[in-house]
């Protein structure tokens, strides 16, 4: 993922779809962004994040996969 630095920073800068971890859903959010030239191929970024209850946050992991992961569906960018 070190390659696709600017995909991860996208993805939590402007995000096409945020939804809630299955298993922790109070506190971990899953970003998601479309991306259609990766060097993996066209693919979801998806960075996944854990926010503290003291108001800070960390990225537990990021990765690409070709669907959006399973969870409760908290925002989604309007399209034009």
């Amino acid at each position: 993922m070190a390659m696709m630095r600017s995909e991860l920073e996208e993805t939590l800068r402007d995000p096409d779809l945020i939804i809630s971890s299955t298993r922790f859903p109070e506190r971990v959010r899953i970003f998601h962004e479309w991306f259609d030239r990766t060097v993996v191929g066209s693919k979801w970024v998806r960075v996944v994040v854990n926010f503290l209850d003291n108001g800070d946050a960390f990225v537990l992991t990021a990765y690409a996969d070709h669907e959006v992961i399973a969870g409760e569906e908290l925002w989604r960018k309007e399209r034009l």
